[in-house]
């Protein structure tokens, strides 16, 4: 399913690819300097009236930010689609003809190939787990970008002054004690005085009830869980393990930090700064006029350059396992994570936005506040929208052949 972009848009007739001038030559030198793909703009002069600029710089930034994610996204899915595909020096032959391919062909070559050896090879014997990728939000990034949505000086004033609000579950830097206040569990990133259900890292070791990145003293069972001190790194199977060292994952008491490193944690938190969202979007929570296109470009770039962990997946084949299927499995458990977290965070929700941006286009097109550069700067940015929404949509149909064919969804 390929998603068209901004259609209205591309048929503003004052728009122009090229610079403002006699004939409006796209030869002539670029007029539109200060847009650049995955750049931070809050420096930048687009030449708009100032009543206009935090809400272009918004916008400029959205499309920024959607542009070079789509693109990783689907560097990325191709990358790991070759290496499942090739696993074991399989499909030698294509590569010269797909690597000549458009990006958005090429990962649909790739992925389509390394279907095709996954329906022949593991097709009845291999079972995929995988658990969902975590992504967070900077408070700090919205909040700055969002008080750039009004020319009200006592408005920025409050927005910058009251932390936006979180839709999914807000993350503190915690000086002292994060608690569960009524919680059944509360997310962790430090030591968790009770079951850590997730990684544990200790100095010394770790009584460890899962995987055991290390040395285990116990043999693992079959399943490949360690069941007796970890000196490593333990990803724990309920009920958990009591972490001392550092816990990643979810506590069910106190998450606390140490002398040199904050703890990172939801719940109620003991001189706490919002510092993430996890989990859901971030909207301006002051009371006084922002704009909702400019505060929904903020939400885009902020959501957009989230921190994403690639998700744990488990694979198990129950097969007969000869050096082909063997490379192969090994492929797929390195490359998986990658087409597991371009399929849960980067999917049609993101396509989805890169339309929305788009729309807001046409909010913050005055003719009477643009002026030349800004103009040529909105024309210069539209194709950009468009080419990362084709991107985006190319990358999430590739990564859900590949999540369908390995039953993992």
């Amino acid at each position: 399913m390929r998603i068209a972009v901004l259609p209205v848009l591309l048929g503003i007739g004052v728009i122009e690819a090229g610079c403002p001038g006699s004939g409006i030559d796209p030869s002539l030198s670029p007029c539109c300097t200060d847009f650049k793909v995955g750049a931070d703009l809050t420096g930048a002069d687009f030449g708009v009236d100032a009543s206009l600029q935090g809400q272009f710089t918004a916008f400029a930034q959205a499309a920024s930010d959607i542009s070079a994610v789509a693109t990783a996204s689907l560097d990325d899915v191709t990358s790991a689609c070759k290496a499942i595909a090739t696993a074991g020096g399989a499909n030698g032959d294509q590569e010269d003809g797909i690597e000549s391919q458009a990006p958005k062909d090429r990962v649909g070559a790739w992925c389509t190939l390394a279907k095709e050896r996954i329906d022949a090879k593991l097709a009845g014997s291999l079972t995929v787990t995988a658990e969902a990728p975590q992504c967070q939000a900077s408070v700090k990034a919205t909040a700055s970008c969002q008080a750039n949505c009004t020319v009200d000086a006592s408005c920025k004033a409050q927005v910058k002054a009251q932390p936006p609000k979180c839709s999914g579950t807000m993350e503190y830097e915690c000086s002292g004690d994060c608690t569960l206040n009524g919680q059944a569990e509360i997310d962790c990133q430090g030591s968790c005085q009770a079951d850590c259900h997730g990684s544990c890292t200790a100095q010394g070791g770790v009584e460890c009830a899962g995987k055991c990145d290390g040395q285990c003293s116990v043999a693992t069972d079959a399943g490949g869980n360690c069941n007796g001190t970890c000196n490593g790194t333990c990803s724990a199977t309920p009920p958990g393990v009591v972490c001392t060292g550092t816990c990643n994952g979810t506590c069910t008491g106190t998450c606390t930090g140490t002398a040199d490193v904050k703890a990172r944690c939801s719940g109620t938190c003991d001189g706490g700064v919002a510092v993430a969202c996890k989990g859901g979007k971030l909207e301006a929570s002051a009371s006084c006029d922002v704009d909702a296109n400019c505060q929904a470009n903020c939400n885009a770039s902020v959501q957009a350059k989230a921190e994403c962990t690639p998700p744990r997946v488990d694979v198990v084949f129950s097969g007969d396992a000869d050096a082909e299927v063997s490379a192969l499995i090994d492929a797929l458990r390195l490359n998986l994570p990658n087409i597991f977290l371009v399929f849960k965070t980067r999917g049609e929700a993101f396509v989805k936005t890169a339309v929305e941006v788009g729309g807001n286009a046409s909010a913050i097109f005055d003719p009477g506040k643009m002026g030349l550069k800004g103009t040529a700067c909105l024309a210069a940015i539209v194709p950009v929208l468009v080419q990362a929404g084709d991107n985006a949509s190319a990358a999430f149909e590739a990564s859900a052949s590949i999540v369908a064919s390995t039953g993992g969804g």
